[in-house]
């Protein structure tokens, strides 16, 4: 039975999504895995530093995350950042290996490919790895020649990658990891009328409170759905004001809940800003996206992709999100052509290629699998 260490990380959530779909796929085809976090395994700084050092770059000082971002994606910055990583993780890693004796790696977070590639590189462990991009650009951390694939979420990411210099033939557009509950078809809901999801996160980035702010006063009347996800003082603050019928909208507010599926076929439209899971989720529904705001950084080029690909609208600024919603209200042919788009898309992935790939680079793979250098 074929072992799987998945190496993932809590900045946001997306990361650990990711890792627990791989999870869930490949063991329904018969693999053991194990998902593990480095940054938590090595101790309190390193967490503190990067995982709650993200929430807080990111909920708080997002401008500063997105000059970060961009900065270590220039080749001699990220060197630097990929140096120190390797110094302060390979050891936890190495020994995560010793461990758990996997015969493949996944990871699902940009800082650990190196931090892998690392050990390779060094014959401290002879392991196929695999690098799953959560966004749709590939930022420079996920490139390194040690990497022995890539499943990207669409051919948009793979092209991001090979002009980064990753060969073609190791990267495979299989669709980001999103739950099974996602890639059944959409069950339309008619009955209520046009619907609005509207969604930041799980974190429940406080923007869209703006965003609910502004709808309730469209000239059209509709249904929408208002996910906090996380931030129980956010839910709070827009049940106590919002919940019930509004200036003819009818508006339910949830926290977290794992019944987005169940939301998103229900609903027309989906407001939100561009993680690159939602995002999966909700092309894999056919469901057209308008992005009113993100953090800066990844979810910045995951806006240009999506935009460039037609299955998303972008608001520059909120007072332009009720002209944009009524468009889209009032314009069913463009709400069918994004929603082709969408659909377009999610058929040229194939999610369950993943085990069919791991089991050629598993078992093509030397049998010795880890040395026994320290």
């Amino acid at each position: 039975m074929p072992n799987v260490l998945i190496l993932s990380a809590s900045t946001g959530q997306g990361h650990n999504q990711a890792a627990n779909c791989l999870k869930s796929e490949l063991e329904s085809s018969g693999y053991t895995v194990q998902i593990v976090e480095p940054l938590k395994e090595e101790g309190r700084v390193m967490d503190v530093l990067v995982d709650d050092g993200y929430n807080i770059l990111a909920t708080k000082l997002p401008r500063m995350y997105g000059k970060l971002y961009k900065i270590t994606d220039h080749k001699f910055v990220n060197k630097g950042v990929v140096t120190f990583l390797n110094i302060t993780l390979s050891n936890t890693v190495y020994q995560l290996t010793r461990e758990h004796k996997p015969d493949l790696i996944f990871t699902t977070h940009p800082l650990l490919v190196n931090v892998v590639s690392f050990l390779k590189a060094s014959s401290r462990i002879n392991l196929p790895l695999i690098a799953v991009v959560t966004d749709y650009m590939a930022h420079r951390f996920y490139v390194n020649k040690y990497v022995d694939a890539y499943i990207v979420g669409s051919t948009y990411t793979k092209d991001t990658l090979t002009v980064k210099g990753v060969p073609e033939s190791k990267i495979f557009a299989y669709g980001i990891p999103i739950r099974r509950e996602f890639r059944q078809p959409r069950k339309e809901n008619k009955d209520k009328g046009f619907t609005m999801l509207v969604m930041g996160g799980s974190m429940g980035i406080s923007y869209i409170k703006n965003c609910l702010e502004t709808l309730v006063h469209n000239n059209h009347n509709f249904r929408i759905f208002v996910v906090c996800g996380n931030n129980q003082k956010l839910r709070k603050e827009l049940e106590e004001k919002y919940a019930g019928t509004v200036n003819g909208k009818e508006i339910q507010i949830f926290g977290f809940t794992r019944n987005i599926p169940e939301l998103m076929d229900q609903s027309d439209v989906i407001v939100t800003k561009p993680g690159g899971l939602t995002v999966s989720e909700a092309i894999n529904k056919n469901i057209p996206i308008i992005i009113p705001f993100f953090i800066p950084g990844q979810e910045e080029e995951n806006t240009e992709i999506l935009v460039k690909a037609g299955v998303a609208l972008s608001v520059t600024n909120i007072v332009q999100l009720n002209e944009v919603v009524s468009r889209l209200y009032e314009n069913p042919v463009l709400l069918d052509e994004m929603r082709l788009k969408a659909l377009e898309i999610s058929q040229g992935l194939s999610p369950d290629s993943v085990v069919e790939l791991s089991d050629r680079l598993i078992y093509g793979y030397h049998p010795d699998r880890i040395t026994q250098n320290a």
